[in-house]
């Protein structure tokens, strides 16, 4: 009898070290065209992998979330797996290309741990010919919940692990909430310290390949950054932002969708903005009735101190000027709301009914901005009724500086009301963009962005300008505010806070057709045109303004580098614009007009001249015909640009 329960006891120890020592389950999620390819590897630990044309753009990297009052995960096993293939076609009227095809591989992973809480975990992973994107799913029975199906997520433990120090394009933030307007310096992964703010996208030049990871349908979420590995590894974390009542940073009832977390690939920066659709691909479909929704351009009266206050004399010149061009919209900015009544009041300089009606009598439309708390201390649905009562267009909302759950919620709420009243919706103080103008396209910009209003009291450089395309503002719409066409090269430029004359107007860092390609590459469905009537008038290149397209039906990224050049074309109807701009070096181009279709176009070019060198507010204009296969030949000066308009004939 004891050899007998000496034998069952070494035949059990022998099954749990096999038990142990199992190899991990693995399953692999390929794109539709075999380039792309995600490995999820289940066992001890949960992780994946990544190669993109047979290249590794990741090694194994940890997946994961932590809960609150719960251990950390243990090993886990798949339960079931599903793999489909999606391939939809959608429209979208709204932004740089008219129609988006959704091609990928999805893979749906029920995962469950081995030990005997059994708690459970869903993963989605796609993969794109172009990129890949992963979502976690916490199912109603995960055993995270409480009694209430209640769950709270403490922190997140996705990771992504290159296999060398790569260099990176890197936004460093100072803490969890800010307005995220800052730069993007060229950087190492290894300068990702673990305590780091690091804003998306965070862009890696790797080993023949480029990566732009980000995230994508953050609705009832906690917005996400990036900190560093604490092991000195070539690895960036998911850092979820934390909630204002210190909940952890994530309380859903189940069943609940994380974001996706979006990583965009190509073998060359222009392949990732050409690439970039999986942003939109990866968000939630229309929500709301959008029919109603007008994209434009817009003029402001924010962009100088003489005449930043809003007036009715001020204002209803830039109506006046909006009408003169064509542009759809008058934006005013912050002075024009009475604080010392209640409710949403306008102040004795500015009647806002009275100049909705002089705008619509020369069809421009009025859009008005709200500190965001001016919103909550009247109630989003009071003001928002109010405002449209009065004929307004739409509204900027500003200062939020936040994207902690209770802010994300607020802002698609917010959004809700607003489309009930059929109004627009600009925010600014305001995080990237990860698909929202999809699901609610009445958000038809924002900001998110160092913008051209750091010129005000600081200066944005060319390597900034021509950074922002493969940065930030592939991500999706970008209320830049271009358009200054008091253009200075930056060693003569000086912001207002450089002059005692307080009067003076505001300057831009850049050529004349630098700042005209800024209007055009920079994608804003509502773009806001930063000068002033007295600054525009008789101006050359002002014609280039009067009938720019605010969305297009194709856009293709020709040629570029991070920080140095770039270069998009993008057609609207049968008409095509093609615009480029350059860094701190002069530069010369030849452009390919492959991508016309056959017949005569008649063609204006905007571009440097030989005096924007020293002068740059210099710009020359001509005239040509153009057919497709012809090869534009352009000289940049430092700190330029051009630009073609492209008629079809």
């Amino acid at each position: 009898m004891k050899r007998i329960r000496i034998i069952a006891i070494f035949a059990l120890a022998t099954f749990l070290a096999f038990v142990a020592q199992a190899p991990a389950q693995t399953i692999q999620t390929t794109s539709p065209n075999g380039k792309t390819i995600v490995t999820l590897n289940v066992g001890d630990a949960t992780t994946y992998s990544a190669t993109f044309d047979e290249t590794t753009v990741l090694v194994p990297s940890k997946l994961g979330m932590t809960f609150e009052n719960a251990e950390p995960l243990g090993a886990m096993k798949i339960v079931d797996s599903q793999t489909k293939t999606i391939n939809e076609q959608w429209k979208q009227p709204l932004g740089k290309q008219a129609e988006y095809v959704d091609c990928c591989s999805e893979t749906t992973v029920r995962l469950q741990e081995t030990g005997p809480l059994a708690r459970k975990l869903t993963l989605v992973i796609r993969a794109y010919d172009d990129g890949f994107a992963f979502r976690y799913i916490v199912p109603a029975d995960s055993g995270f919940a409480n009694e209430h199906g209640v769950f709270c997520i403490e922190s997140e433990e996705t990771e992504f692990a290159f296999d060398a120090d790569y260099d990176a394009w890197a936004t460093f933030y100072k803490k969890y909430n800010t307005s995220q307007e800052e730069e993007f310096p060229k950087t190492k992964l290894s300068a990702i310290a673990p305590d780091a703010f690091v804003g998306m996208p965070l862009v890696v030049k790797g080993n023949g390949f480029y990566a732009a990871l980000t995230e994508s349908d953050l609705l009832n979420w906690s917005g996400a950054q990036f900190a560093g590995s604490s092991d000195g590894a070539p690895t960036v974390k998911i850092r979820l932002t934390p909630r204002k009542d210190e909940r952890g940073c994530v309380v859903r009832q189940s069943e609940a969708k994380s974001p996706w977390r979006v990583v965009l690939l190509g073998k060359n920066p222009v392949d990732l903005v050409n690439n970039s659709g999986i942003v939109l691909n990866t968000a939630t479909p229309c929500a709301i009735d959008a029919s109603w929704v007008t994209p434009g351009n817009s003029s402001w009266n924010w962009w100088a101190p003489q005449d930043g206050y809003p007036t009715d004399k001020v204002m209803r010149g830039l109506v006046d000027l909006a009408a003169d061009m064509g542009w759809e919209y008058t934006l005013v900015d912050a002075g024009w709301q009475d604080k010392n009544k209640e409710g949403v009041a306008y102040t004795k300089d500015l009647n806002i009914p009275d100049l909705v009606k002089y705008a619509a009598e020369k069809n421009v439309r009025i859009l008005l901005w709200f500190h965001y708390t001016s919103l909550v201390e009247t109630g989003e649905r009071e003001a928002l009724k109010q405002v449209a009562d009065w004929g307004v267009a739409g509204v900027k909302i500003d200062f939020m500086d936040s994207h902690t759950q209770e802010t994300v919620q607020w802002l698609e709420e917010t959004c809700k009301i607003a489309a009930e009243y059929k109004l627009l919706v600009d925010y600014h103080g305001m995080y990237k963009p990860t698909g929202m103008e999809r699901t609610y396209p009445n958000q038809i910009t924002r900001e998110g962005v160092r913008g051209n209003e750091y010129n005000r009291w600081s200066k944005n450089s060319a390597t900034h300008t021509a950074t922002l395309p493969f940065t930030r503002c592939m991500l999706g719409p970008a209320d830049y505010t271009p358009g200054g066409f008091l253009n200075e090269h930056a060693e003569t430029f000086k912001s207002l806070n450089a002059y005692k004359d307080k009067s003076v107007d505001c300057h831009v860092v850049g050529t004349r057709a630098h700042e005209l390609a800024l209007c055009m590459i920079y994608d804003s469905p509502l773009r806001c045109l930063a000068d002033l009537p007295r600054n525009y008038k008789n101006q050359p290149g002002l014609e280039y303004l009067r009938d720019l397209p605010p969305v297009w039906d194709e856009t293709i990224a020709l040629d570029g580098q991070i920080g140095k050049f770039y270069v998009v074309a993008r057609r609207s109807g049968e008409n095509w614009r093609v615009s480029g701009i350059t860094d701190e070096e002069a530069r010369s181009f030849s452009i390919s007009l492959d991508f016309l279709s056959d017949g005569d176009y008649e063609g204006v070019v905007y571009a440097d001249s030989p005096e924007s060198d020293k002068d740059a507010t210099q710009i020359s204009i001509s005239t040509q015909t153009f057919h497709k296969g012809d090869v534009l030949n352009i000289e940049a000066v430092r700190e330029g640009g051009w630009n073609v308009v492209l008629k079809k004939k």
